[in-house]
């Protein structure tokens, strides 16, 4: 008979109270009215009921948000360094990380053996309704297609939109992951990947619990992508101005506390260099960093496969200096220049540029031209190409293999 475990909110702590107030946005900068998550309900630890192991790996269901009237349950993963040695789990203590999947993916097992190797302890849930087995639950919550993401927008209740779905039972993973003993509650983060990334980019905004998020690829300006504006569009005038409102991350970054890391290609089919640029732009200058690399595949594992991500969180969490910190660039009449701040000395650098604004993101030619390095001074420059330049950035690597890259410069 499987086991019915609800976790103990320690509400009577003084931090834990603090955290969950952090959970609550100010109703200054938004109006209730205007926010369909119950936040401080998500908050609160959920109900989970413990489903067995798939190696060291637990395997959990937990309790979200009604659906069309009925309750839900989400599939997840769980492991942590202990459970993961074989050992006794909740005796240390382990930063911990939320992992956000995207369309067409599902709780990755692999995702959180990998976190867990890297010393944190590691949720990742089923964003479509699925089990293990990929068979819908029997209390499961809308399905990821475009019906279930857009379509019902004209059914005309909010809250039967996946992303309503999606961001509440991120918040709760949060909240789960908050209330284990061996969960470090002032050391969370948070990364996902394309859908997941448009999602972290919410669940970050909404959830200031985080001390950093890693949206990859993901962003908002929905209406602008060379992909996603068509199923948009599709909808009635009033219903693609209520789904901007309410399910565009643009509504939410704005009130971000965590800091955040910004991973994406510059060719990207999904997210292009417009609304990407538009997107990190509402996040503080001294609150983001950005990684632009070059030519980067889409996809879970090779959004996954940046160990940026990793030493960016532990720069954030553990307050060390990591990762590259590049400033903003200077154009000069002949010469791009950019100061940068980095613990350990450049390996190369790049400038990458493009003239091609016919073709789509993914399509888009792109050239690049060394630079010069001064590492006495931490800056480097180019001049500027001759034909000049409509998209651009610097691309930087140190001797740790650790790139980061400049914002996108877009005449």
């Amino acid at each position: 008979m499987k086991k019915i475990i609800a976790f103990l909110l320690f509400t009577a702590c003084t931090s834990y109270a603090q955290n969950m107030q952090d959970l609550i946005i100010d109703s200054k900068l938004i109006k209730s009215d205007d926010l369909l998550w119950d936040l401080e309900t998500l908050s609160k630890s959920p109900e989970i009921q413990l489903t067995g192991k798939k190696g060291k790996v637990q395997t959990l269901l937990y309790k979200s948000v009604n659906y069309q009237g009925k309750p839900t349950q989400v599939f997840a993963y769980y492991c942590n360094p202990d459970l993961l040695a074989g050992k006794p789990s909740g005796k240390n203590k382990f930063p911990g990380i939320v992992l956000i999947h995207g369309g067409g993916g599902k709780a990755f097992k692999v995702w959180v053996e990998k976190w867990a190797a890297e010393g944190y302890a590691a949720i990742a849930m089923d964003l479509a309704g699925n089990g293990e087995d990929g068979k819908k639950l029997v209390l499961a919550g809308p399905d990821q297609g475009d019906e279930d993401k857009f379509a019902k927008m004209e059914n005309g209740n909010l809250k039967d939109v996946w992303t309503y779905h999606a961001v509440a039972s991120a918040i709760l993973a949060h909240s789960l992951l908050l209330n284990l003993p061996e969960v470090d509650a002032s050391r969370t983060c948070v990364t996902g990947i394309s859908w997941g990334g448009y999602l972290t980019c919410i669940v970050a905004s909404l959830d200031n619990r985080f001390k950093a998020a890693a949206p990859v690829y993901g962003c908002g300006f929905y209406d602008e992508s060379d992909v996603f504006k068509f199923p948009l569009q599709q909808l009635s005038p009033d219903n693609q101005s209520k789904w901007m409102k309410h399910f565009d991350p643009s509504s939410y970054l704005a009130f971000a506390k965590p800091g955040f890391l910004f991973v994406n290609g510059n060719k990207d089919k999904f997210y292009n260099v417009v609304p990407y640029d538009k997107t990190y732009r509402l996040i503080p200058e001294n609150q983001r960093t950005i990684c632009i690399i070059p030519n980067m595949p889409h996809g879970h594992e090779s959004g996954w496969e940046p160990h940026e991500i990793r030493y960016f969180f532990e720069s954030m969490l553990n307050h060390k200096s990591q990762v590259i910190t590049v400033n903003t660039v200077l154009k000069n009449s002949d010469s791009l220049n950019v100061s940068y701040s980095s613990p350990v000395s450049l390996w190369h650098a790049e400038f990458y540029y493009s003239n091609d604004t016919a073709s789509a993101n993914e399509q888009r030619v792109w050239n690049s031209q060394k630079v010069v390095i001064n590492p006495e001074k931490q800056t480097i420059s180019c001049p500027i190409p001759k034909e000049g330049f409509k998209y651009g950035f610097f691309y930087l690597k140190d001797h740790r293999n650790i790139s980061t890259s400049s914002e996108f410069i877009i005449n």
